[in-house]
Order: C-alpha cells, then structure tokens, then sequence
C-alpha cells in the first residue's frame, strides 16, 4: 500500500493525500461556482528527497497532477474557460534548476517559478495570482519563517491556505533561549515569550505555540477558523506534524474533516503495514475493516472527541445563551475532530437526554444550518 518512493518517510506520503484530497474536493467545489480561476502556491517548493526524475513524489507535481485533471474533467462535462496557474517558490538554487527544467517539461501549462525565499516574493506572487481563488501551500523545513508578511498576504487573498505545522520540533526547541528571536519571527510577535508562559503549564510546548499562532493568524484577518490535523511519525506515537487549514468558510471546515477522516484511515493502514512487515499474521479481517475498527476506537469522531464536543457546546450555550446551529458547529469543528453528521447525530443524542432542546422543521430529522438550539439544563 506505500508507494515505493515513499519508503522511509511514510509522513510525506500523508502529507501529500491530504493535501490532494482535500485540494480536488475544493476545487471542485470552486471552479464550479466561485471561480473560473485556480491560483496554486507552493511556497517551499524544493524539490527535496525525490525517488524520480519526474518529480511525481514532489508536493508540487502531486498538486499539478490533481487540479490538471479536475480542470480536464469538467472541461469535458462542458464547463469552459477554466484557468488554473501555478506559482512555486525555492530558496535554494540546485532546486530553482529542477523546477524551472520541470516548468519547461510543462511548458502548455501556466507555471511561474521564483528563486528566494518566499517572504521576499510576496508582491510578484500577489502580481501574478491577481484575480480568482487561491490555495497557498506552506510546507517549510522549522519554523524559521517570517509570518507578519505571510499573514499579511494571505489576509489580501481571497482563498485558503494549508501550512505544515512541524509539531515535533517545535516542542523540542520552543524554550531554548537561541531560538527565542526565530520563534519571535515566525509567530511574528517579538514579544510571545510573556503570552506562552502564561498559558496553562501543563500544555506542552507544541500546544502553546499552536495556541499562539492560531491567535495571530486569526487576529491579522488571514483566516476566521484554523483547524488542523496531526500526522503521526510512522512508527512511533507521537505527532510529527500537524497540517494546519486557514480558511474564512463554513464549508471549507466541513470538507477538511470529511477528508481528515479519509487520510485519518489511510495513515492507520500505513502504520499498521509498517508494524506488521516481516510478520506472518492471519487475521479474520481485512486491512480496511482493522483500520475502521481502530478509527472508531480512537479517531475523528470517536468516544472521546464526542464527549469533548458535548462538553464544548454546553460550555458554549451556558455562555452565550441560544444559538444557531451552524454557529455551534464552527465552534465545534475547527477544534473538535468530528464530522458535521457526527455533529448532527450528537445534538440529536443530546436532546433526547434533555441537555439540549429545539425545534426540527417537519420532514426533518437533523438540525438545519438555522435552527436555534438551547440549553435545557446545566
């Protein structure tokens, strides 16, 4: 089930079905009704450890890939005139040359290849993404990132973006003193080591900084809701990286955790292949029904976020009274890994318990985006 060329770094290869997964979902969605044009971003291009001369394992070639074939497709079913551009930025030379060798490879499409940093090509990626919705892939190495221009592009962009959030060194590194500045830059606020510290002690390092960075992605008007999903390291317990989703729609969090539970089940599969490698193990199941199985046990939706999701709205209504339920399930699902039906199923549950009460429109059996629901007890 991994692909060769993935061998030995398994949290890339999930990394890479999320991103597009999630990438053919929206632009789907977007070509059809927002947009005619598709701007894509990777800011961090590389290429990095690839197995091939076509890059097909490379971030960037996965996400050319997806959308060529959403635009051929609905080109094909009639829709007309869909333009998709590419942008792709890399600081380091030796990469600059593979990727402009593989624009030119391309040279029918429209691919647009900036050697710098990232930050330092805000203006001419703005230039040439100027019109349409675009999705803007941040995968740096750390951290060591200026975020405030980041920030500040994105807030003028009308689309989305996902930034890899590299959870386990950002744990390790968060309180040493010589990285306090490059911590400053990347949550761009020189000052943050007064607002991580003052943050719950028992959080760890890596929650602190999440907490802080959602803050100023939100108060800088780069996105309203940063959900996220972690990947875990292959073979181990233990989050490697969280991919984070900046998005200022409802829909865009609803679509992220519908794949969240795709990609959720794909990683399970992967590690459980990697544990049982070398083994001779006969088991009434198949691969795909274990996968569910430890899903249900532990992933999106499972027990445990349930009750963490009743205990978020409780908290919620408790404060500021009734509310819609499309309110309520913002609230829940940018922080809650749970999907809107779970959602759905939940209140239900949680009216027949008498926790909460409203009102279903005749025919109906879940709540709409506007039914008001109410605390009936504390």
């Amino acid at each position: 089930m991994i692909p060769n060329s993935y061998r030995g770094r398994e949290q890339s290869y999930i990394k890479h079905q999320f991103l597009t997964q999630y990438l053919q979902t929206a632009v789907y969605k977007i070509l059809q009704g927002r947009s005619l044009i598709f701007n894509f971003v990777d800011a961090f291009a590389g290429p990095w450890r690839v197995s091939d001369e076509d890059f097909s394992d490379a971030s960037f070639h996965e996400a050319l890939r997806t959308l060529e074939a959403v635009r051929t497709d609905l080109g094909e079913n009639g829709i007309s005139g869909l333009k998709i551009r590419f942008c792709f930025c890399e600081r380091r030379a030796t990469a600059i040359a593979h990727l402009r060798k593989y624009a030119e490879a391309h040279g029918s499409l429209e691919i647009h290849v900036f050697h710098g940093a990232f930050e330092d090509h805000l203006d001419d990626i703005a230039a040439v993404c100027r019109d349409g919705f675009t999705f803007s892939f941040i995968d740096p190495t750390g951290w060591n990132i200026r975020s405030e221009p980041i920030l500040n592009f994105l807030k003028n962009r009308r689309g989305e973006f996902l930034l890899n959030f590299m959870a386990e060194h950002v744990n390790r590194h968060a309180e040493y003193s010589q990285v306090e500045e490059s911590f400053g830059r990347f949550l761009a606020d020189p000052d943050w080591t007064d607002e991580f510290n003052a943050l719950p002690p028992d959080w760890s390092n890596e929650q602190r900084v999440l907490n802080l960075l959602r803050r100023k992605i939100k108060t800088t008007g780069a996105a309203a809701y940063v959900p996220d999903f972690p990947i875990l390291k292959p073979r181990e317990q233990r989050v490697k990286m969280r991919l984070l989703l900046g998005t200022h729609s409802a829909k865009g969090l609803e679509v992220f955790r519908d794949v969240q539970e795709k990609i959720e089940k794909r990683e399970i599969m992967t590690r459980n292949q990697l544990r049982s490698e070398g083994q001779r193990q006969v088991s009434l199941f198949t691969d795909d029904e274990i996968a569910a199985l430890q899903q249900q046990a532990a992933g999106i939706g499972c027990p445990e976020y349930l009750r963490e999701a009743e205990t978020r709205i409780v908290t919620r209504l408790s404060k500021v009274g009734s509310q819609a339920f499309s309110a309520i399930a913002t609230h829940v699902l940018e922080i809650i890994p749970i999907r809107l039906p779970q959602l759905k199923k939940l209140v239900n549950e949680m009216k027949d318990r008498r926790i909460l009460t409203f009102d279903l429109l005749p025919g109906t059996r879940v709540p709409r985006k506007t039914t008001v629901i109410s605390l009936l007890k504390s």
